[in-house]
């Protein structure tokens, strides 16, 4: 029975206190009247700012308070100088989750307000900020306002987290996206597309209503240029075809090569299965007949993903962080993923078919389809599927 009682008590308490500590954590939250930011320190007013001399740019204002002495939330606002922060071109919260009295921003923070008010690569743009203080659904604007001039980089802005890239015109497969690749010599830009001769077609980003842009192609085919959110230069290929894209925002440079051939090659025998391209980075080969070599050990089942790139070939096989020497299974993650490496029957990685289309006493038993994906959603990679006997 005391121990009943005891049970009993721990319980109550244990409510109690989930009541209490509820009822902290509504009050902490719920909407209470802030002050205005009084002034703001830094930037200076006027402050001019090459960005591509600065790693960042620290902003500073004093503190304001709410109705209840508890915390404020802070949060940097950009605007257009005939603007008035109600529609503001970019938001900035404070350091610290909102909560200090300042922010660092970075250069690329700083590159991206200027792009948003419409200054091209090595253009100016003047906007004003201010900091606006809240807590729960009030806010209050800061009582002064200041202007800050910046120069922008010479090169384009490489994407924000969650921004992406998207090929559009009439000349291509629109909507397709883009590929970012990260490599020693930095970041670019890749897609494997159809485009038709003599129409026009552009890059666009996407991330949120107010910061799209459009990356155009100049006139000479191998430069870059970009607006936000104003119209794409006109441009278009000679000819139709597919072709590998790579766009370099650093140098504003695009180059085009074009994909005349797609293969899948064993390298026993050197005998090519050839696709068929569908659409958006995707080539298929129907009903393939696995046909392994026979060999003093067994057999043999290596083989590679054979590509001609204007008119040279280019032979690609497993990624080297992730290779498998044995022969793998089917779903094994990550093994059918694909890189370029050495050309030649026996040179740099090879694939290995997998179990399921090996029959040591039937080289010639099975047939599938095969599809290769270059594409932005994942990694470049091929696949087996519609495994059959043929019957």
């Amino acid at each position: 029975m005391k121990n009943k009682i005891l049970f009993t008590s721990i319980t109550f308490l244990t409510l109690a206190l989930g009541v209490f500590t509820s009822c902290e954590k509504v009050k902490e939250f719920e909407s209470v009247s802030v002050t205005s930011v009084p002034k703001l320190y830094e930037p200076v007013e006027d402050r001019y700012a090459v960005i591509e001399d600065v790693s960042n740019l620290y902003f500073e204002w004093e503190k304001a308070q709410a109705e209840d002495n508890s915390v404020v939330y802070y949060d940097i606002l950009f605007d257009k100088l005939d603007g008035d922060f109600s529609n503001p071109i970019y938001i900035y919260q404070a350091d610290g989750n909102g909560l200090n009295t300042g922010a660092t921003i970075t250069q690329k923070g700083l590159n991206r307000i200027a792009r948003l008010a419409g200054a091209k690569a090595e253009e100016e743009a003047v906007v004003k900020w201010t900091v606006r203080s809240n807590r729960g659904m009030n806010f209050a604007l800061a009582q002064e306002s200041r202007t800050i001039t910046l120069l922008r980089m010479a090169g384009l802005e490489d994407l924000d987290d969650g921004e992406r890239l998207y090929i559009g015109g009439a000349g291509s497969e629109q909507g397709q996206r883009v590929k970012m690749i990260e490599a020693e010599s930095g970041t670019y830009y890749e897609i494997y597309t159809k485009l038709e001769a003599g129409e026009p077609f552009y890059f666009y980003t996407r991330l949120q209503a107010n910061s799209d842009r459009i990356i155009s192609i100049k006139e000479d085919g191998e430069s870059l240029e970009e607006t936000a959110g104003g119209e794409a230069l006109t441009y278009a290929v000679d000819k139709a075809g597919v072709y590998r894209i790579k766009l370099d925002f650093k140098n504003k440079k695009i180059s085009f090569e074009e994909i005349n051939r797609v293969a899948i090659r064993n390298s026993w025998t050197n005998v090519r299965g050839i696709f068929n391209y569908t659409e958006k980075g995707v080539w298929e080969l129907m009903n393939y007949n696995v046909q392994l070599q026979k060999t003093d050990w067994g057999f043999d089942e290596r083989y590679k993903i054979e590509f001609t790139v204007d008119g040279k070939q280019e032979d690609w096989g497993q990624i080297k962080d992730k290779f498998f020497d044995n022969r793998p299974s089917i779903d094994r993650a990550g093994y059918r993923d694909m890189a370029p490496t050495d050309n030649g029957q026996w040179n740099g990685s090879q694939f290995k078919f997998p179990e399921e289309l090996c029959d040591r006493n039937n080289l010639s038993k099975y047939f599938t389809d095969v599809t290769i994906s270059m594409t932005a959603e994942k990694n470049y990679t091929h696949d087996f599927t519609n495994i059959n006997t043929g019957d």
